[in-house]
């Protein structure tokens, strides 16, 4: 397991060089390096395709970031980097991948035509729930009465290559930055270290890694580039939605860890007095009312605290994000006071 570096951010971030500098041809080894390391081989970029989102903007303080790219099979790779929330991001997944479908398909051309298409998230915020933080989806087809599992015919594989039709459509990879606990356990951690803290791992051996280093190290820029994405990283917005999308999540988390909380309590508290009064004025009824009190009482107390705790720990969340990617004190408490999020 390899040691961190214990010096500060020392290269440039992935998202500022997917916009300004890995769409040269000089640098689509660090890219190759990245792309072999995650599909576990050798890939090799031989086009970066026309995107509208990669245009430079000086004014620009979206936090989304793409590059469509092309390998030397023909395939078609998308890499997107997200830095905030989005309660909908799965369908924009889903989206963009069927968005290069029909673009990339002329008219009259038979379905055979179809590129592969490889789309990779890289994202810093918890999407879903789960603990890896590098995920990979492909599609499958199994049996619903024999549980086997549907493959290409013979002259399928040999006509478009591969086993599966997983192997012919859209495959995604979600890059949980917020996952990743440092510990580098392999070549794609140290890629990931470097996404997280914009240096690299002492000792590392990933492929692209190396030429990272040289390319796109932020003492090598000239000053006034140098005072552009400094700049950027001061002055990353963040709309009124993405912060009412943190916010739902923080209230949903909430209220359902309430409701199963106060739903527990409720039945302690319920059965408690509902012996108490039963014992005391011996009536059967005194023991439902008492059940059904305390329930009712338990479950509204433990989804109001919920709820608060909840949306208290995304915001708090929330902070350390913005902060930890670079956005100063003053513009988080400027945010926070336009969405009416800031304490009195």
């Amino acid at each position: 397991m390899s040691k961190s570096s214990p010096k500060g951010r020392t290269l440039i971030s992935f998202d500022w060089a997917m916009k300004r500098l890995l769409k040269q041809k000089a640098n689509h080894g660090i890219l190759d390096g990245f792309l072999s390391e995650l599909f576990k081989l050798e890939v090799r970029v031989t086009d970066i395709l026309d995107s509208e989102s990669i245009a430079e903007n000086e004014e620009d303080k979206t936090n989304r970031v793409d590059l469509l790219c092309k390998n030397n099979r023909g395939e078609l790779i998308i890499i997107e980097l997200q830095y905030y929330q989005e309660t909908d991001y799965f369908q924009r997944m889903l989206f963009g991948a069927s968005k290069l479908v029909l673009e990339y398909l002329h008219k009259s051309s038979p379905y055979g035509e179809i590129k592969k298409i490889y789309a990779v998230h890289i994202v810093y915020f918890h999407l879903g729930m789960g603990q890896d933080y590098v995920y990979r989806g492909r599609q499958q087809f199994t049996g619903m009465h024999r549980n086997d599992t549907l493959r290409l015919n013979h002259a399928q594989s040999r006509k478009f290559g591969g086993a599966d039709p997983a192997d012919l459509y859209p495959e995604y990879y979600v890059i949980n930055i917020c996952n990743f606990m440092d510990e580098i356990n392999d070549t794609l951690d140290e890629w990931i270290y470097y996404f997280k803290h914009s240096k690299l791992p002492l000792g590392h051996r990933a492929m692209g890694l190396e030429q990272a280093a040289e390319q796109l190290n932020i003492d090598n820029m000239k000053p006034e580039v140098k005072e552009k994405y400094m700049k950027q990283l001061s002055g990353y917005g963040i709309s009124e939605k993405l912060l009412e999308d943190n916010w739902f999540d923080g209230e949903s988390e909430g209220e359902y860890k309430g409701f199963i909380r106060g739903k527990e309590e409720g039945r302690q508290e319920g059965r408690e007095e509902g012996r108490q009064e039963g014992r005391q004025e011996g009536r059967e009824e005194g023991r439902e009312e008492g059940r059904q009190e305390g329930r009712e009482e338990g479950r509204e107390e433990g989804r109001e605290e919920g709820l608060m705790t909840g949306a208290q720990m995304q915001l708090e969340a929330n902070v350390i994000s913005m902060h930890k990617h670079g956005m100063s004190v003053e513009n988080i408490a400027e945010i926070l006071s336009l969405a009416g999020l800031a304490k009195s």
